[in-house]
């Protein structure tokens, strides 16, 4: 196939949309569809290259993996390698084991399948893996080993242009529907990673491949298509964002969008000059490299510096593109060449980078980098000790994702039960599962958590159907079990809904939180089920463990805290929207001292995130909430004192 410089002015804007939305830029919310724009490219040229041999005859397996490898392979392995070195000094245990481990699925290209593993709502560290982005490198390469193979069968089968196309056609239509039907949520990820939901976008490039080696002057009387493709392309850069559940269908548009402009062959326009200008090109030359290298590059700087300031965002560009090229010239470029691989000189380079690869992977995989970190072992263990998940938390957390319904666990069944206490909320009310766990056996606790969704009765969550579903369980559940419990135990994220505009409603978040807090409560005392609300306990700007580590690092020079006073600000609005309801217990007195609320406390870390209680902070707090749980009990009507003044 003759070069087209256009295409590589396709993939310079490809590119430039995945770094941008990586480096959380909000010009293009919907930047991760250059993943899908690279895919489209694949299939359609990867299938204009190989699908003429097939019908010539001339078509060799081995000729083409060896191209593949040649092309892919250096640049990647090199990549993995100066990662896995990097991050060994700087990263804890816990976080480079997991690398190690997707460095290992990434050289056996299959790291899609380990990021689908490994990914759901409560994996946050999923954005602290260098690297993540090789999934999309591992979904190619089953491609490229697969679809040529099926195409060399239905060959071999002599089938006729129209039953090729209608085959790969059914093909790019299943795949479309598997797509639509496991379309991901915030708690599974499996079409976002896997080849059979993205298939069609590399099988719909492969489809005008086909038709055009048959035909190829089909689309040559249609004009202005590749303007036609970029504004498709514009559309889903612009209008899409994190909330969508994608690929699904959604794909269809940028895809659709890189293959109209594919097949436009019109040398002349703006747009085609545009493409072919020098800058598009070279990006577009670089665009492998620069796909490479600018995730892990992001999250190095991520982990050592968290800020986003523009002399720091300059340097993340400029260091980018710095190695990209230098990948480009003395990796990329030299040993895709077959004479590189001729002389002695060059074996036994690649046989010692081979066998360091090797040695590295294997060791990091089953040894720790303990050794390499300068943090003492009581640091190390309150660091880890952070990071326990709580108990129970498969078990009453998303029972609609992992059991199929939404169902109310155990939690604990004490052995001379006096009280039933039944927990109702999001993650924030699963985090609190660690301190229940603690209670004595006069409490029988059950609980039902959903991840991201509220415990209130009327609220929708942006973005998810099933919150509003699980809520309406609660409530008809509840209406059946009236007299079973002695207190409702509502926990939830609130200033997270109120603060990142999460709730759905005509009127402001705040607005529609107090209107959702006096609904529920309305369907408490209607139903004289006694009830308790647990305030937000104080957010901070970063993550406190990985905030704790770096100071153990010596690069930061104190722990994150946040002012008590803007926390005592958004403890007395939540009481406010619960006025006239004094029904809270809060916690601020363990979190806060006297001007400022901190991560850290006693030698253990509170948090296990920015905002999740850690499971040492619940065995801390768990006597005391023990006590007040029994007061609302006990006392008249429940009625709690807050903290706040």
């Amino acid at each position: 196939m003759k070069y087209r410089p256009d295409i590589d002015g396709q993939r310079a804007i490809a590119v430039i949309l995945v770094i941008l939305f990586h480096a959380k830029i909000n010009l293009f919310p919907g930047g991760y569809i250059g993943v899908d724009i690279f895919f489209a490219i694949s299939g359609f040229l990867i299938t204009s290259i190989i699908y003429p041999k097939m019908l010539a005859g001339n078509f060799s397996f081995l000729d083409f993996y060896k191209r593949r490898a040649r092309r892919l392979l250096p640049a990647s392995i090199f990549m993995t390698l100066v990662t896995l070195l990097a991050f060994a000094f700087v990263y804890p245990p816990n976080l480079f084991q997991v690398l190690a481990k997707s460095a290992m699925a990434s050289l056996l290209f299959s790291s899609n399948f380990y990021f689908w593993q490994t990914s759901s709502y409560f994996s946050p560290n999923l954005e602290l893996q260098p690297l993540l982005h090789t999934w999309s490198l591992s979904v190619e390469e089953q491609f490229y080993f697969l679809f040529p193979l099926s195409l060399v069968i239905l060959a071999a089968c002599k089938l006729k242009k129209n039953a090729v196309l209608s085959l790969v056609g059914l093909a790019c239509a299943v795949s479309l529907f598997l797509a639509y039907w496991f379309a991901p949520n915030n708690l599974s990820f499996v079409s976002f990673y896997v080849l059979p939901t993205r298939f069609y976008e590399m099988g719909l490039g492969a489809l005008f491949a086909i038709h055009l080696t048959h035909k190829p002057n089909a689309f040559s009387s249609i004009k202005y298509l590749r303007e036609i493709g970029l504004v498709m392309v514009a559309i889903a850069a612009f209008q899409y964002d994190r909330q969508l559940a994608f690929p699904s269908f959604y794909a269809a548009l940028p895809v659709l969008g890189t293959l109209l402009m594919l097949i436009d062959r019109r040398t002349s326009g703006i747009l085609y000059s545009v493409l072919c200008s020098r800058l598009f090109v070279f990006i577009g030359l670089l665009s492998y490299s620069l796909y490479l290298w600018h995730w892990p590059i992001w999250v190095f700087l991520e982990w050592l510096f968290d800020t986003h300031s523009p002399v720091y965002m300059t340097a993340y560009f400029a260091l980018t593109f710095v190695v990209a090229y230098l990948s480009y010239r003395f990796i990329e470029q030299p040993l895709r060449q077959p004479s590189f691989y001729q002389s002695t000189y060059s074996k036994t380079a690649l046989s010692g980078f081979a066998a360091i690869l090797i040695a590295s992977v294997s060791f990091f995989s089953l040894q720790s980098n303990n050794r390499l970190l300068r943090v003492s072992a009581p640091n190390m263990s309150a660091y880890t000790n952070s990071l326990v998940s709580e108990p129970f938390r498969d078990k009453c957390t998303d029972t609609k994702r992992l059991k199929g319904q939404y169902s109310v666990c155990v939690l604990k069944e004490g052995v001379n039960a006096e009280y039933a206490i039944l927990l109702w909320g999001d993650s924030h009310a699963s985090a609190l599962m660690s301190a229940l766990d603690n209670f004595s056996d006069r409490f029988t606790i059950h609980a039902m958590n959903t991840s991201g969704c509220p415990g209130l009765v009327g609220a929708k969550r942006k973005g998810s159907h099933d919150c509003h579903l699980h809520n309406e369980f609660m409530q008809q559940y509840l209406l059946e079990q009236t007299n079973h419990y002695d207190l409702i135990l509502d926990v939830s994220a609130w200033d997270n809904y109120i603060d990142g505009e999460l709730l759905v409603t005509e009127s402001s978040q705040i607005e529609e939180m107090h209107a959702a807090l006096q609904r529920t409560i309305a369907f408490f005392e209607k139903n004289q089920l006694k009830y308790v609300f647990l305030p937000q306990i104080p957010r901070h700007k970063t993550n406190v463990p990985r905030a704790f580590f770096r100071q153990q690092l010596g690069i930061n020079t104190e722990l994150e805290f946040v002012p008590r006073s803007e926390y005592q600000t958004k403890l007395k609005r939540f009481e406010d929207m619960l006025y006239p309801s004094k029904n809270l217990i809060a916690l601020d007195s363990f979190f806060c001292e006297e001007d400022k609320c901190a991560g850290s406390k006693d030698g253990k870390i509170m948090y296990k995130d920015a905002h999740h209680i850690s499971v040492k902070a619940g065995e801390t707090i768990s006597y005391y909430l023990e006590g007040e749980i029994l007061n609302a009990i006990e006392g008249s009507g429940a009625v709690l004192a807050t903290s706040v003044e």
